[in-house]
């Protein structure tokens, strides 16, 4: 699991939620959601405790991985994004 992963959490209180990796160690990953979790408060969660669904752009990765972190507001889109893509339909259908 790297930085830039998206994440659904598998055990916990927030089951089911979809976060972001923004760091890690070797016994844990930083998540955040934007919303319950938001940057300056990430969550410390067992790795064996998620599921990699995904990643962020390219560009956003190489913001992460220069210790720039993005907004909340980033956070939710990206997340909302990958909520759309996964169910195979189109972000303006849903709204």
């Amino acid at each position: 699991m790297e930085i830039g992963d998206l994440v659904r959490v598998l055990r916990g209180r927030d089951h089911g939620r979809i976060c972001l990796v923004v760091g890690h160690s070797v016994q844990r990953v930083q998540l955040v959601d934007g919303d319950v979790r938001p940057v300056k408060r990430p969550k410390a969660k067992n790795p064996r405790h998620v599921e990699a669904i995904g990643a962020v752009p390219a560009e956003l990765r190489a913001r992460l991985g220069a210790g720039h972190m993005p907004t909340d507001a980033e956070v939710r889109l990206l997340i909302a994004q990958s909520a759309v893509q996964s169910e195979g339909g189109d972000a303006s259908a849903e709204r």
